[in-house]
């Protein structure tokens, strides 16, 4: 599915006129701004990626502090007993959002519509089964292959959320990226846009803007 997103991207920006583009993701979609750096290196000029290591380093690290504090990695991956029904039948038992004040009143309401939505609550249960197969498949071959994201690299990791589960995730990364990673800890939660928004701004402008 990652593959197949980070094809969006890319022709969503040749639609736009932009020939080559930094691209930035927070979490799930850091996974699809890492596939496309890494399967369209000449088209990506930076990448940030926020609270996020390629999936297939979660899974070769899982023990059981990991499946209980990112326990739902396994209940949104299940096919043979799908979540969706469970989530759509009481949708605010399931999610931990910001608060209105913190996101925006209208932002907030444009999430909670969205997670009620069951057409969204299958999309996200479906990025998470592939997660689980294709996409885990997809690192294993680049790995194989020894391939490496070549360009600029910056990741942003919140202090108060649990990237660190594994060990030291610039550690983590390094073996994946063909320059120095340059690493800047926010002072957030998980949700660093919303929670931080200052920080965060200062930190891609810093890194994006040409010296």
């Amino acid at each position: 599915m990652n593959r197949g997103m980070a094809l969006d991207v890319v022709r969503l920006m040749a639609h736009l006129g932009h020939r080559r583009f930094a691209v930035v993701g927070h979490d799930r979609g850091a996974l699809v701004a890492f596939r496309t750096a890494m399967d369209h290196p000449d088209l990506v000029s930076h990448l940030v990626v926020m609270d996020s290591l390629p999936v297939i380093e979660h899974l070769e690290r899982t023990d059981a502090t990991f499946a209980q504090a990112w326990w739902h990695w396994w209940f949104l991956g299940q096919t043979d007993k799908p979540a969706e029904r469970v989530i759509c039948a009481d949708p605010r038992a399931w999610y931990s959002t910001p608060e209105p004040d913190a996101m925006g009143a209208s932002n907030h309401a444009d999430l909670w519509a969205a997670l009620q939505n069951p057409a969204v609550v299958h999309g996200m249960c479906e990025d998470y089964r592939t997660g689980l197969d294709i996409d885990r498949a997809h690192d294993e071959a680049d790995r194989a292959a020894r391939r490496q994201i070549g360009c600029p690299v910056l990741l942003l990791e919140a202090a108060g959320d649990d990237l660190d589960i594994h060990g030291d995730p610039a550690a983590i990364w390094a073996p994946w990226l063909a320059r120095p990673l340059t690493h800047r800890v926010i002072s957030s939660g998980h949700h660093q846009a919303e929670q931080a928004p200052g920080a965060v701004a200062e930190a891609l402008l810093g890194f994006l803007t040409p010296s």
